[in-house]
């Protein structure tokens, strides 16, 4: 009989320890699974939130390459708009070239004929000047023409009748001597009075006062070294700037 109880009482106490074995092992695996769900959802968040930047990030891309695709678009209107500037403004410089070629050929064709008598023509600084080769010899403090230079104003006389429409700005020149303090007199009267001895004697041949501008440049506008008595011989001089209006035509082209 104690046999028995015994032998019951060791199969109790093995069950009693099989039963908390298992309740433990149970315990861990419960605590084990519910990490992993808790990891398992805390992954899922974070590719859900990696997916909404990405999402994001697809959506900004899309709307810089819009705008992107925008601006390429208004800069090629421009571009274009500028190419069509451009060729208008080329024809516009084709078109002012001509014109001056033209104005170039029909005052060189005007003067040329009286080269003998004295008369060139110059280009400087984008401005056509006629000279008389006798233009340079005015004494040193005078403004008196000498009989070569009338004779040469006298055919530049009758060019201007024959052509009315053509204007002549006078403008006169000094060297850079002055006249004593005091005297009541300088370069720019002295320039002046020159300019208006040629636009006088243009008057006295017949040309139209409405043809005919003078302006005294004093020796502000140098054309020779006013250092040599040669330079200074060069700046004593009158010049006739044919036809204002070239002016403008210079200015369109460039």
């Amino acid at each position: 009989m104690r046999q028995i109880i015994g032998l019951l009482i060791l199969c109790f106490a093995l069950g009693s320890f099989q039963s908390c074995v298992s309740k433990k092992k149970f315990d861990e695996l419960q605590a084990a699974k519910e990490a992993t769900d808790q990891a398992l959802a805390q992954t899922q968040a974070q590719l859900k939130e990696l997916q909404d930047k990405n999402n994001e990030l697809q959506a900004t891309l899309e709307s810089e390459k819009n705008r992107l695709n925008g601006e390429i678009a208004a800069i090629k209107g421009d571009l274009d708009a500028t190419k069509s500037q451009m060729s208008q403004v080329q024809e516009k410089l084709n078109m002012t070239e001509a014109e001056l070629k033209k104005l170039k050929d029909e005052i060189n064709g005007i003067f040329g004929a009286y080269a003998d008598s004295g008369l060139k023509l110059e280009e400087r600084d984008g401005r056509l000047y006629v000279m008389t080769d006798a233009a340079a010899t005015y004494r040193s403090g005078s403004a008196s023409l000498t009989r070569s230079e009338r004779q040469a104003i006298a055919e530049l006389a009758t060019t201007l009748k024959n052509n009315p429409k053509l204007r002549i700005l006078v403008e006169g020149h000094t060297d850079s001597k002055k006249y004593p303090a005091g005297s009541g007199y300088d370069n720019w009267n002295l320039s002046v009075d020159r300019a208006m001895s040629v636009a006088r004697e243009l008057l006295k041949n017949g040309v139209a006062s409405n043809q005919v501008a003078v302006v005294g440049r004093g020796d502000s506008m140098p054309a020779a070294d006013n250092a040599t008595a040669d330079g200074r011989a060069k700046n004593r001089r009158s010049v006739l700037a044919p036809d204002p209006n070239l002016g403008e035509i210079m200015k369109s082209g460039n």
